[in-house]
């Protein structure tokens, strides 16, 4: 009894800790425009496909294939200026892989690294990941 116990709560340790609502160390060193969901990279920017384009009065940011198949919107209430501090995104929408549309408001996004125009954003509740750039 008491090994299945111990077997149960090694089991239990080990899913809790495979938790995919954090970031990882390789995410903060690729500076590719994307959106992550948990492990799930939703949007990847390529420069042979992909647009995007940054509106400063509005502090939106868009991403988008060149066909507008896949893409993702995110319009922050205040420009990121320090790391650890958070921003909200009065709006953020993507495509999923599936073709539908999410969106989700009011979301408060840390600011896990800035370096030059590139802006590493995370959510832990929703394990949502963003990479964009703030010219």
């Amino acid at each position: 009894m008491k090994r299945l116990a111990f077997i149960l709560a090694l089991s239990l340790c080990l899913a809790t800790s495979c938790n995919q609502n954090t970031y990882t160390p390789e995410f903060l060193l690729d500076d590719t425009i994307r959106l992550e969901s948990g492990k799930e990279c939703v949007f990847l920017y390529n420069p042979s496909s992909c647009q995007w384009a940054y509106n400063s009065q509005r502090l939106e940011f868009r991403a988008h294939t060149d066909n507008m198949s896949d893409y993702f919107i995110v319009k922050l209430n205040s420009r990121p200026e320090e790391e650890s501090s958070t921003v909200i995104a009065s709006y953020l929408e993507w495509t999923e892989p599936n073709g539908m549309n999410r969106i989700k408001r009011n979301l408060a996004l840390e600011v896990v690294k800035l370096e030059g125009e590139t802006i590493w954003l995370w959510n832990s509740a929703s394990g949502l990941k963003l990479t964009i750039l703030l010219p």
